[in-house]
């Protein structure tokens, strides 16, 4: 396997999907010995510190083992990929359903009012947002936060500060619903480049002030979305 470095740094859904893939690439199976957190820091070029968080989130869902003076081992995971064990588990799933119906709700409204209200300003900041995503995207990362701040700026953007007041307050929640969405996207080959034309779509609505057609494609946005998430994640009744 000719191991890539991780070019700048990453949160800690990219590091477990790096090690997801070492993992399969080296067809290391449950029961054998993984590479020690220094290695794995070496290897993919990231602080010890991330390696540490990523190898916590693992130990916590089950996916490895820590053995005193062995070393860290990998688990059976029963048919389940390590993406889909640690996002299944991230929310229950009540939760995110709440969740996701209380985004759409105010995001299809928020996006509405933007076109009609977002200044000169407002629109370069979110198409930049859209831009950064793209860029972080291309360099390997998830893109996480760029996503978020291209959601937040909208909501700046319709000039109501209610929105703002609310979306600020539950945004540790928006940001676990896009966590598992990343994560669940990386593993699903051309979501990213369908969410770039679904974010493309919103843009143009908002650049026409046109809030009946920005609306729609915020909506269908999220709603992609949604199918997507629930389609991965398994019933925990």
């Amino acid at each position: 396997m000719v191991l890539k470095p991780i070019k700048k740094k990453r949160l800690f859904e990219e590091i477990i999907l790096a090690i997801e893939e070492y993992i399969h690439e080296e067809g290391i199976r449950p029961g054998e010995r993984l590479p020690s957190e220094n290695q794995l820091s070496t290897i993919f070029e990231v602080s010890k510190t991330a390696v540490r968080e990523a190898m916590s989130v693992l130990h916590a869902n089950g996916i490895i083992e820590k053995r005193t003076g062995a070393g860290i081992f990998l688990k059976e995971l029963h048919g389940e990929s390590i993406a889909e064990r640690v996002t299944n588990n991230l929310l229950e799933r009540s939760e995110l359903q709440e969740i996701l119906e209380f985004r759409r709700g105010m995001e299809v409204e928020a996006v509405a009012l933007a076109a009609i209200r977002a200044t000169t300003q407002d629109m370069e900041v979110i198409q930049q947002a859209h831009q950064n995503l793209v860029d972080a995207h291309n360099d390997g990362s998830l893109g996480l936060e760029e996503d978020y701040l291209f959601h937040y700026s909208i909501i700046l953007a319709s000039h109501n500060s209610i929105y703002k007041d609310v979306f600020d307050r539950v945004s540790n929640k928006f940001e676990e619903v896009m966590r598992i969405s990343k994560m669940q996207s990386a593993k699903v080959p051309g979501r990213f480049v369908e969410a770039y034309k679904e974010h493309e779509q919103i843009l143009k609505g908002l650049q026409l002030k046109d809030p009946k057609a920005a609306s729609e494609a915020m909506r269908h946005h999220l709603t992609q979305n949604e199918r997507k998430i629930w389609s991965h994640i398994k019933s925990k009744d």
